[in-house]
């Protein structure tokens, strides 16, 4: 057909489709193509005018029905071919029941009736694929024969080798049968001084000459690892006996004194003596004791033990000797970390003991006189707010004071949680009260969420509970400059939440491993005027645990904020 630019056929060889309307979606700008649609190839090519070859005219079309094709694929009974479009199921052909996955890799099957192997077709017919399916009993007749012959070969093969290995088994079995009764015989006995008899000079012989070297040579050198072990288990006993002796020394002069005693005892010598000095020349062999200068993170010499002896024996005595003055050693430096733990133990309880006589007298002043006032006075209601804040802040403060004097109690595993019914909406608002004028003092906005909190009454001990939140909130105070604060409570089926959020200094990666230690307090700009204990932190984390809740730091980095979360199991 020869189809005008406005889409009319102007010419068929069939004469009904004559100034019917052809589609030009499908003839692109190129001068020729080809494109398959609903069954049918169309070729096309641009016609233009004879005179001026810039004019184009419209275009000459070819319809094909790729029906045709099936007069040049293979019919009979054992040979089936067609070809097929996956993508709309369009066949050409006699197609038989077959599945076919034609996105894999391969390009063969074999299912229960056919063999068959399929092709992608190239060119125009990209999409299309060409289908052989033969039958399997015309296919694999010639495998079938071939595996019945084999099959036939491999047993005469079989009793071929069986015959084979009978015969030359007479000569080769009955000595490595000896040889295996033998090696049985030493197993349970463990007697290595058997030998075999060699009656042969082949390869059989050979191999036994070898095995009685072996067991000869196995058979010496077990008599002297029975040996050293004896002598090996007898040191270390005796090393068990001498540190067993000398860990219940109790200071270092003792300990020196009977470890000297101990050694003399050990390694019956008298002329063994302990040196304090260092860098004495002596022809003697001897032993050096090193113990740790835990203030200034060093090892620092300590003495030396003359052992009386010119030179060592063999490297194992010497190493008997480095043992036991690494015993003396360790034993040294216990007693060094018990005197110092017993010293700052001392100062710790006098430190608290001081500072809860100078800390609670001015505080109980200052809640009597707020209380007074409060009570006595007559306060308009800004001055009412102000004057319960102070007597809230300094019942705080004397709360925090006798939990710090309860910290010993905490690490001793002796703190109690006291357990009732609270309000714990109540607790977090008080809590947020008692810090707002803090963050009003700096312009932060507070934000206080509790959309998704189910308010009801919660099984936890209220004090413990309310000074970690007034910890994690004064901490966000403190080191948030400028911005804002949101505090969130809410819960789910297992745990309630309080979620403080600032937009503060932010911690580091490196600072964030070291902020729940005792007394720890990061180096930066807000600490410069925020001084502290450094226990908050360390002091809430463990008074969540008591109550059976854990807390947790979140930060993107220094100018990042800080999130900080006190989970609570529900009870």
């Amino acid at each position: 057909m020869a189809v005008a630019l406005d889409s009319t056929i102007v010419s068929s060889s069939y004469k009904n489709i004559l100034l019917k309307k052809y589609s030009l979606n499908e003839l692109n700008t190129k001068e020729y193509g080809v494109y398959v649609k609903d069954g049918y190839l169309y070729m096309y090519s641009q016609i233009h005018a004879s005179f001026e070859k810039e004019k184009k005219l419209g275009f000459l079309v070819l319809k094909y029905n790729l029906k045709n094709l099936d007069s040049y694929l293979t019919h009979n009974e054992t040979v089936h071919s067609y070809i097929v479009n996956p993508e709309n199921s369009f066949i050409i052909g006699e197609k038989i029941p077959l599945e076919i996955n034609f996105k894999n890799n391969t390009n063969s099957i074999i299912d229960s009736r056919y063999v068959v192997v399929y092709e992608k077709l190239s060119s125009f017919l990209n999409d299309w694929h060409i289908v052989y399916a033969v039958d399997k009993g015309v296919a694999l007749e010639f495998l079938y024969d071939f595996i019945s012959f084999m099959l036939y070969m491999s047993l005469v093969i079989f009793i071929l080798i069986i015959y084979m290995s009978i015969k030359q088994s007479r000569d080769i079995v009955k000595p490595i049968e000896e040889l295996t009764d033998t090696t049985n015989y030493i197993t349970k006995t463990q007697n290595y001084s058997a030998q075999l008899n060699v009656n042969s000079q082949d390869e059989i012989a050979t191999l036994t000459h070898s095995f009685n070297n072996m067991l000869k040579t196995t058979f010496s050198a077990l008599q002297t690892l029975e040996e050293e072990n004896k002598l090996r288990l007898k040191r270390f006993t005796q090393l068990i006996e001498l540190f067993n002796t000398i860990i219940q020394t109790k200071s270092e002069d003792e300990c020196m004194d009977v470890s000297m005693q101990e050694i003399k005892k050990l390694t019956y010598k008298e002329n063994l003596h302990f040196k304090k000095e260092q860098n004495i020349v002596s022809d003697k062999e001897s032993v050096d004791l090193y113990v740790s200068d835990f203030e200034n993170d060093e090892k620092i010499y300590f003495g030396s033990i003359e052992l009386g002896i010119e030179s060592f024996e063999d490297k194992n005595e010497q190493n008997f000797y480095n043992s036991i003055a690494s015993m003396i050693t360790l034993q040294l430096e216990r007693i060094r970390l018990i005197e110092r733990t017993a010293s700052a133990s001392r100062a710790k309880s006098a430190f608290i003991s001081n500072m809860s006589h100078e800390l609670r007298t001015p505080l109980n002043a200052i809640i009597g006189f707020a209380q007074f006032m409060i009570e006595y006075e007559e306060l308009n209601e800004d001055q009412e707010d102000t004057v319960e804040n102070i007597e809230s802040s300094a019942q705080y403060l004397l709360s925090m004071i006798n939990e710090i004097l309860d910290m010993a109690k905490i690490e001793a595993g002796k703190m109690e949680a006291h357990v009732e019914s609270v309000d714990i909406l109540d607790i977090v608002q008080s809590s947020l009260n008692m810090l707002s004028p803090l963050a009003k003092d700096k312009n932060i906005k507070f934000d206080f969420i509790f959309d998704n909190f189910e308010n009801k009454k919660y099984q936890t001990d209220p004090q413990m509970f309310k000074q970690i939140v007034v910890n994690l909130l004064s901490n966000a105070i403190k080191f948030t400059p400028e911005g804002g604060i949101r505090l969130e409570l809410y819960n789910d089926s297992e745990s309630l939440y309080v979620k403080v959020k600032d937009s503060g200094i932010g911690i580091s990666e490196d600072d964030m491993k070291q902020l729940f230690n005792d007394f720890t307090q990061l180096e930066n700009v807000m600490q410069k005027s925020h001084k502290g204990t450094g226990l908050g932190l360390s002091l809430s984390k463990k008074m969540a645990n008591i109550l059976g809740g854990d807390i947790t730091l979140k930060s993107d980095g220094i100018g990042h904020g800080t999130i900080s979360t006190f989970s609570l199991q529900i009870k």
